[in-house]
């Protein structure tokens, strides 16, 4: 017993962490990009960006490790690439996790419609009143409840599979555009980012007293499973969405009317503790980074979300390629060079991925213009 409970200390339960947040808005954009780019393509972008997020997440961890206060990434950044890393960590950590509330508020209302069966911006609302609030929550009380909607999600993604196996023959394997193998880069990137799930696991383990060196197989498969999730939910969605797979995966869906409604339930809980931790993980960086007010950096975290949702951001798997492209992208290279000046030297891998990352920064820009 006593091995089963240490097991599921040191093991599931963090793994599980880890994979809870890495499930999320990101998900729901990935079988439309597959249905442009071919199933092909899509399974060589998840195994390929599963790797670079395991490197990004271990490099992070080795980043934290070695410093104790309230640090948080843009000071990391500062520490080891000076002013130039502190306002490019800013950049991407702020902008492009405010720009990520704004995508959790517009899928929600894809959810409630999944419920109800009716279209209105009243969810959209209700969704960030309640998300706002709970930001103040603090994720240690929840990890509970993270690990049993995440395992949730993944028993109701099985289903739809099994469901969608009867008739597989929709499955796109070749692109349907010359220009589809790009489209999942930033989308894929989105969906795997979990860099932001390191901070509160180092504080999971240091509040049992776990050591940290045992933080390697959770985040290692924290971070894998959620990729198998991703292929099995793109598979599903492709085959049970006879008039073809919306941007947001869940509106096109043809299934019984219950497994619509576990589907939103499941999914609004799941987006919802997610936006909670994003925003927690923005409101430290103003509070640690910029050194502005706790009640100042609540109100830009609670409002700029809604203001850009107002605003016209509301394409949701545009939003999502851009949040991956360019945000993510700029946090994956400075975590990068952080590491690399940690050990002395960048390797080659580090290289070619900081040459990756721009390239697909600067593809994204030229696309938007």
């Amino acid at each position: 017993m006593n091995t089963l409970r240490r097991w599921y200390r040191e093991f599931i339960l963090p793994a599980g962490l880890v994979g809870s947040l890495t499930v999320g808005a990101g998900m729901f954009a990935i079988p439309y990009a597959f249905a442009r780019s071919g199933f092909l393509a899509g399974v060589i972008y998840l195994a390929l960006f599963s790797l670079i997020a395991i490197k990004i997440n271990m490099s992070y961890a080795n980043i934290i490790s070695r410093k104790s206060g309230d640090y948080r990434f843009a000071s990391f950044a500062q520490d080891h690439l000076g002013k130039a890393g502190f306002w490019a960590g800013i950049f991407a950590v702020v902008f492009g996790l405010l720009l990520g509330l704004t995508i959790y508020i517009i899928l929600a209302g894809s959810f409630w419609n999944l419920i109800v069966g009716t279209e209105s911006y009243l969810p959209n609302i209700i969704f960030w009143v309640i998300g706002s609030l709970a930001i103040a929550i603090s994720l240690k009380k929840l990890a509970g409840l993270d690990f049993i909607i995440y395992i949730a999600m993944g028993m109701i993604i099985v289903f739809l599979l099994a469901l969608g196996l009867q008739d597989v023959s929709s499955v796109p394997f070749l692109p349907s555009q010359s220009l589809g193998l790009l489209i999942p880069y930033g989308i894929v990137l989105f969906a795997l980012h979990s860099r932001p799930a390191i901070a509160p696991l180092e504080d999971y383990f240091e509040n049992r007293k776990i050591g940290w060196e045992k933080a390697k197989r959770p985040i290692v498969w924290g971070t894998i499973l959620p990729a198998v999730l991703f292929l099995f939910f793109a598979v599903a969605i492709s085959s049970l969405s006879p008039a073809g797979i919306s941007e947001d995966a869940v509106s096109g869906l043809f299934v019984p009317g219950w497994v619509m409604s576990v589907v939103g339930i499941l999914g609004i809980l799941a987006i919802w503790t997610s936006y909670l931790v994003i925003g927690t993980e923005i409101k430290d960086v103003i509070v640690h980074d910029l050194h502005l007010p706790s009640w100042l950096a609540l109100v830009m975290v609670v409002f700029i979300p809604m203001l850009l949702y107002w605003g016209g951001a509301q394409n949701f798997t545009t939003l999502v390629s851009i949040g991956g492209s360019l945000f993510l992208a700029t946090e994956c290279v400075l975590v990068v060079l952080m590491n690399g000046k940690l050990e002395g030297k960048l390797s080659l891998i580090d290289k070619l991925l900081i040459t990756a990352f721009v390239l697909g920064g600067l593809y994204e820009v030229l696309h938007i213009l």
